[in-house]
């Protein structure tokens, strides 16, 4: 998650120096999940068969190569440097481990804890998140300076480097401290057994729309911080540190208050903050703000942050309790594969309205897919197995 972390507030920067297309950047941006999307389930259903420490050995090792692919365009001919970028970012996202990690979660751990569990593996995560977000920049500034590299695309591209590396020390961490365990299931739950359940398919379609306005969000920022208020990256954890408190303090608050049965009202709730962020994000005069002022960005990155941090627990614990143990793989997997394809569509479609000179078709779709997930989370049912 570092390694994805690391590149998300600069990779709208980093792809534009391939490319004069904001489609082909948004896309490249938002490619990963799309891959990443196509394999979770079967990555998922094997780790149900073959215990989960093989697959996530083998995801992170196809992971490592997509970084190092993607931190290799500018060695390429102009015409192949988009593309080259595009298929390392296809290529990361066939380390499709995600599913299989929480997967591992659910193995261990009793249904009344889940969303608190999903949240105490939330702290690498957010640690990464944090690391990644504010020290992405930084850190692609350093090796900019450092290694005298033109500061936008060499020292970003060294950020994919760190990130293969780091991939590959994870593999041998895996190896020596995680316990090789096979599956009690024989067999895997049939696909359509998780297909068929409503309850599945509400917080599936919820983690499509999370990811989407997710993978949205972040392709827009970069380029509000440096157009609206002229920031440069190594600027950015002056308004991203007080995004990720909010973050921080949501995630635990919101999942503890989820174990002791709160779900829907609070999934709800956080999709209608999203909806506001939306509006906020491209149109802060609404509330008085100037557009140039640094409370234009804050405000709306703030409340995004805040739904963000609660319903990353929330959802797939949910999944979890409403799948049998025999299909805790694929049912993350399904999950995971939605979450995923709302990041590829986000960042493609994200790249695709940017080059419009009116923000009216970004904010409506912003705000109608988070009212679509309160509707979802007001119709969802959970914990009823195969309902």
């Amino acid at each position: 998650m570092l390694g994805l972390f690391l590149v998300l507030p600069v990779f709208t920067l980093y792809g534009l120096q391939f490319t004069a297309s904001r489609f082909l950047a948004g896309f490249a941006f938002g490619c990963y999940g799309l891959t990443m999307a196509i394999f979770q389930i079967p990555l998922g259903r094997w780790s149900d068969r073959v215990g989960r420490r093989k697959v996530l050995i083998f995801g992170m090792t196809v992971f490592s190569l997509g970084s190092f692919i993607c931190a290799t365009p500018a060695w390429f001919p102009q015409s192949l440097q988009i593309w080259i970028l595009i298929g390392g970012r296809l290529v990361q996202g066939c380390g499709a481990i995600v599913s299989t990690a929480f997967a591992a979660v659910a193995d261990h751990i009793e249904p009344e804890y889940r969303s608190t569990a999903m949240a105490a593996l939330g702290i690498p995560i957010g640690a990464s998140f944090v690391v990644g977000i504010v020290g992405g920049p930084l850190l692609a500034g350093l090796f900019a300076k450092a290694l005298h590299l033109k500061a936008d695309a060499g020292g970003i591209a060294a950020l994919f480097w760190l990130t293969g590396a780091l991939s590959l020390l994870t593999d041998g961490l895996l190896l020596r401290y995680l316990p090789e365990t096979r599956s009690e299931v024989k067999s895997p739950a049939p696909l359509s057994y998780v297909l068929r359940s409503g309850s599945l398919l509400a917080v599936d379609l919820s983690g499509f729309i999370l990811n989407f306005f997710m993978s949205s969000f972040f392709f827009y920022f970069p380029l509000m911080a440096k157009l609206q208020l002229g920031m440069n990256p190594t600027q950015y954890y002056e308004i991203l540190l007080p995004m990720l408190v909010a973050n921080g303090i949501a995630m635990f608050a919101i999942s503890r208050s989820a174990d002791k049965g709160r779900v829907r009202p609070l999934a709800s709730a956080l999709f209608l903050i999203m909806a506001v962020s939306a509006v906020l994000l491209f149109r802060p005069g609404m509330v008085g703000l100037d557009p140039r002022h640094v409370l234009a960005l804050l405000l709306p990155g703030t409340l995004f942050f805040i739904a963000f941090g609660g319903l990353e627990p929330i959802l797939p614990s949910e999944v979890s309790k409403s799948a049998p143990p025999s299909a805790y793989g694929t049912a993350l997997g399904v999950y995971n594969t939605m979450q995923f394809l709302g990041s590829f569509a986000g960042g493609a479609l994200a790249g695709a309205l940017s080059r419009l000179r009116s923000t009216t078709p970004a904010v409506t779709v912003l705000a109608a897919a988070s009212m679509l997930g309160l509707v979802l989370m007001g119709a969802f049912r959970p914990g009823v197995k195969g309902s």
